[in-house]
Formats: structure tokens, C-alpha cells, sequence
């Protein structure tokens, strides 16, 4: 698809050709979302005298390393693109830093963070735009230990496990206290159907009791885990959990309080409540990414975009961003939402509670953890 920001009276046209890499999810539409915003913040803010962008898709299914590896080579191969952007999982990513090296030509990478970057597996070419996933599961995993106790448990289907947030919540609790002890229950699949029984879990929960309990469902089975926990014994446990279990289900009257995590550089006051949230997390990535690029298009020279890039300075709505793959996550503050939810996510009442401790890509005891042997899903979380 090409988008021609052009007017009659230009004197001089430059052309920019971007490469999308997009993957395909069943739980929300992250492709169609990233798109879009890109494409807005492009239209709103590009010299449209000046410049001409093209768009280049490459739809790569569920990210894993040789589909991408492949679009990679088309992309540059044959479309000749300048800058490849879209949604793939750090370890993908990490994986397939070499080919930007190689083409000399640089990648900006849009993801949740839910795989922990290493520093070391990328190089110059490579930038990164994340909401850093990673960081808030650490912070919520110290505030847990620090608030209810040392006893915390990791609840998940297979897909979920395969991913860094156990090890972040580990890392986070030990932190708080050297005693601390992390237990998981994985749920189970019942022979013919499609998705994982979050029921299952609470076997588990009942046997350790403990101090709070940390859910990576989404989608259909975050509806199934809600419902069960407003029925169980454990309801009383806290809960905390990534933004994505918030889905609508069957409350029965009852209200869960469930704690999530906002990373972010902008300034929120404590207490601040209301919808400040959208459920917009893959637009406002591919928003800034248009931003991104469209500060770039005032400063490149000669074509060197990777020098551009390492030059922009942009403030989005959630601060002012950090792309370098060198220090990712820097700078960022971490913030403790309590969502009230009785069951339609349209009218949850949530209110930024405080600042919470984070951590830093260079912390020791991250490092050490980024050298040992791990293996985990390739796709971006939420690209099923």
C-alpha cells in the first residue's frame, strides 16, 4: 500500500519506504491497531510537500525467526525499504538483529516487553519501542513481597509460561526479600478443546495459600479465570496480573480488585483516577513509531537514517520515549493501578495508587539471569 503526502507546487520530493512486519492475533487485532496508528501519526505530522511514504507489509504470521528472516530479505531485497518497523517478541528480535547489521539499514521494534531484552544480542541498527512488560512484573513482584508477604504464586496456561513474566515476578520478589518463595500452576487442557481451564489452577492455589497470586491469562481464559476466582475459595487472595486479564465476564455481583502495573515518564499524581487508560495498547505503539519516523524526517542527512534515529527526541503520552536497544527501559517509572472490576471492562474504576520501585536492564542479579540457558515462545505475546 502506498500513501503519497504530495501537492502539486512541490519542488522537491524525497520517498520514504517503510517495511511493516505484522503478525497475526486472535485475541485482538495488534496488527490492523499498529498500523493505524502509524499511519496517522505519519499523515498528521509529515511534511506533505516534501515527503513521499510507502508502505510495504509483510504479514509474518505468528513471528517466529525464519518467517521474519524471510520478510527481512524481501523487504530489502527486493522493495529496497529504508526502515523496517512493526510487532516482534524481543527473542525474535535478539535473534534476528544480524540481518539489519548486515543490510546496514535499522529496525525500530514494537512489543510489550514480554520477553527481557539482553543488550548484547542487538547492535547500532537496532531500536526499540516497548511498554516494557518485563520491568512493571519485577515492580509489582517486590510491592507484592513488600505489602502482602513473601508467598506469591504464578498462575498461567502453557502459551503464558513460555514468556519472562515468572522469572521477572522472581527476580522482583527476591529483591523484596531473600526469603521470598514463588509457586506456579500451569492450567490444564481438557482433551478437545482449544484453550487451557483456568479452573484447574485453584487446586494448587488451595494446597500452597499464598500471600498473592499473579495471572498471565488473557483473552477467553482470562474471562474463565475471573469467573472462577469470584467463586472460589482463594477470592480473597490478592490478585495481580497483566492489563490483558481485564477482559468482561460474569461477575454475579461480585467486584474483583485486581493490581496492574502503567510503565511510563510522565508525571501522574497519586491517586489519579477515572479512565486515564485506553485499550489501545498496539495503536499508541504504532503511533509513536510514526512519530518516531517523523522526527527522523527532519533530521536525516544523506540517507543515514540510523544516525537520525539515534538523534530523535520525542514526548508521547506516556513520556518522553527511549529507543535505544543498549538501555532499554531507561528512565522509566513504574505505577500501581488497582482496577475495581465487576464485569464490563467499559466501566472498571481505576486509580493510579503510587510509584512503584523498578529496575534497571544493567541490575546485577537481572544480568546474571540474562546469561543463563532459557528457552520460551518466539511470537510476540498475544500473536496467536
Amino acid at each position: 500500500m502506498k500513501i503519497k503526502l504530495t501537492s502539486k507546487i512541490a519542488l522537491i520530493m524525497n520517498k520514504l519506504t517503510i517495511g511493516l512486519l505484522l503478525p497475526v492475533s486472535t485475541i485482538v487485532p495488534m496488527s490492523r491497531d499498529f498500523e493505524q496508528g502509524l499511519k496517522q501519526a505519519l499523515k498528521d505530522q509529515v511534511d506533505q510537500d516534501c515527503w513521499e511514504v510507502e508502505f510495504i507489509p509483510e504479514f509474518i504470521g505468528q513471528g517466529s525467526r525464519l518467517r521474519v528472516e524471510e520478510s527481512i530479505d524481501k523487504l530489502f531485497s527486493y522493495y529496497h525499504a529504508d526502515v523496517v518497523t512493526g510487532i516482534v517478541s524481543n527473542m525474535t528480535g535478539m535473534a534476528v538483529a544480524p540481518k539489519f547489521e548486515r543490510y546496514k539499514k535499522p529496525f525500530i521494534m514494537n512489543n510489550i516487553g514480554e520477553h527481557t531484552p539482553n543488550p548484547e544480542w542487538f547492535n547500532p541498527y537496532i531500536f526499540i519501542n516497548s511498554t516494557h512488560t518485563w520491568q512493571q512484573i519485577w515492580s509489582l513482584g517486590y510491592w507484592a513481597v513488600k505489602t502482602f508477604g513473601n508467598k506469591g504464586m504464578f498462575v498461567g496456561s502453557v502459551y503464558d509460561a513460555g514468556y519472562s513474566f515468572n522469572n521477572m515476578l522472581r527476580l522482583g520478589m527476591q529483591a523484596a526479600s531473600a526469603e521470598s518463595n514463588l509457586s506456579f500452576s500451569i492450567a490444564q487442557i481438557t482433551p478437545g478443546a482449544k484453550t487451557a481451564d483456568p479452573k484447574t489452577v485453584f487446586e494448587h492455589v488451595e494446597l500452597f495459600q499464598p500471600d498473592f497470586i499473579f495471572s498471565a491469562f488473557c483473552g477467553e481464559e482470562a474471562t474463565a479465570f475471573q469467573e472462577a476466582y469470584t467463586n472460589a475459595d482463594a477470592k480473597n487472595i490478592p490478585l495481580l496480573a497483566l492489563p490483558f486479564l481485564l477482559q468482561n465476564f460474569d461477575a454475579k455481583d461480585h467486584e474483583l480488585e485486581i493490581y496492574t502495573a502503567l510503565s511510563s515518564t510522565a508525571l501522574l499524581s497519586n491517586g489519579e483516577s477515572g479512565e486515564v487508560f485506553q485499550d489501545q495498547t498496539f495503536y499508541q505503539l504504532g503511533k509513536e513509531t510514526g512519530m518516531i519516523l517523523a522526527d527522523a524526517l527532519k533530521i536525516v542527512k544523506d540517507g543515514d537514517w540510523v544516525e537520525a534515529l539515534n538523534q530523535v527526541k520525542v514526548d508521547s503520552e506516556r513520556g518522553v520515549l527511549h529507543i535505544n536497544s543498549q538501555k532499554p527501559g531507561e528512565d522509566n517509572q513504574v505505577y500501581l493501578v488497582k482496577n475495581t472490576h465487576t464485569g464490563n471492562r467499559k466501566h472498571m474504576r481505576r486509580a493510579v495508587i503510587r510509584r512503584l520501585e523498578t529496575v534497571a536492564i544493567d541490575d546485577q542479579a537481572l544480568s546474571d539471569s540474562l546469561q543463563e540457558l532459557s528457552s520460551g515462545w518466539e511470537n510476540p505475546y498475544l500473536g496467536i
